[in-house]
């Protein structure tokens, strides 16, 4: 489970498409590390958990109104549970790492 959760298979075309943002956006916040996708030659591809990541940077800095430098202290800190509500008992077999480090 935690294996198909972490592999890249999505490419930033799809994302973007699914995330309703566009390529750039994706490439910034990667300059920017908030995300850092794996890479084969020069493509770019993503996993269901970095797409939850996204999720939750794009609701930060979309409708939140965070800065990228507040997004980032606050993804570097804080469990993925608490940001995404995760009831306690989920939190055991929840397949992200507590921490998804500085990317």
């Amino acid at each position: 489970m935690e294996q198909d959760y972490r592999e890249p298979v999505y490419t930033i075309g799809i994302v973007a498409k699914k995330l309703d943002v566009c390529p750039a956006t994706l490439r910034i916040w990667e300059r920017k590390k908030l995300i850092k996708p794996r890479r084969l030659g020069k493509n770019r591809f993503y996993s269901q958990c970095d797409l939850d990541r996204l999720e939750q940077i794009k609701e930060m800095l979309q409708e939140k109104r965070i800065n990228i430098e507040g997004a980032k202290k606050i993804l570097e800190t804080t469990r993925c549970w608490e940001i995404k509500k995760c009831k306690p008992q989920q939190r055991d077999s929840c397949p992200v790492f507590i921490k998804y480090g500085n990317a």
